[in-house]
């Protein structure tokens, strides 16, 4: 699979773009999708003025072309969301079904109204961002993530 390397550069700029998006929406709490949603959802909680932040960690990734079965939440979200206005983030909408696992989570604790927000999507994801910066078919490697070394000598 292709990959496209994304610099910090790029991607606080596309945290930017999400922000400005979402002060629209104005969430009452940021949920985060760890590990690769939770870098933009901190960055974007403090761009938004500290929005309450939460985490779930839901594992479905083994390798770059290796998914478990179904996706799993391995660290529930902690607390209540009875009531409030939610914004669930990750880094990419891929096939969908972790945005699936989140979404009914996020309903169960009793949120009012959900929104997901993503970096990038995949034209094939079966859930659509309410929000996002770009779509992309490539495997994107985000700076947060390993990057190939390149020895001078």
């Amino acid at each position: 699979m292709d990959k496209v390397y994304l610099t910090w550069w790029q991607t606080d700029r596309a945290m930017f773009a999400l922000a400005d998006a979402l002060r629209s929406y104005n969430p009452d709490v940021i949920v985060g999708i760890a590990r690769g949603g939770l870098i933009p959802a901190v960055r974007l909680s403090h761009i938004l003025g500290d929005t309450e932040l939460k985490v779930i960690d839901v594992k479905f990734y083994k390798d770059i072309n290796e998914r478990m079965e179904r996706p799993k939440i391995v660290i529930p979200i902690h607390g209540s969301l009875e009531g409030k206005r939610v914004v669930i983030v990750d880094d990419v909408s891929d096939t969908g079904k972790t945005l699936e696992v989140v979404i009914d989570e996020v309903k169960r604790l009793g949120a009012s109204e959900i929104r997901i927000a993503c970096l990038a999507v995949k034209p094939w994801t079966k859930v659509m961002p309410d929000f996002y910066v770009f779509r992309t078919d490539k495997w994107i490697v985000f700076p947060w993530e390993e990057f190939p070394v390149v020895v001078r000598e």
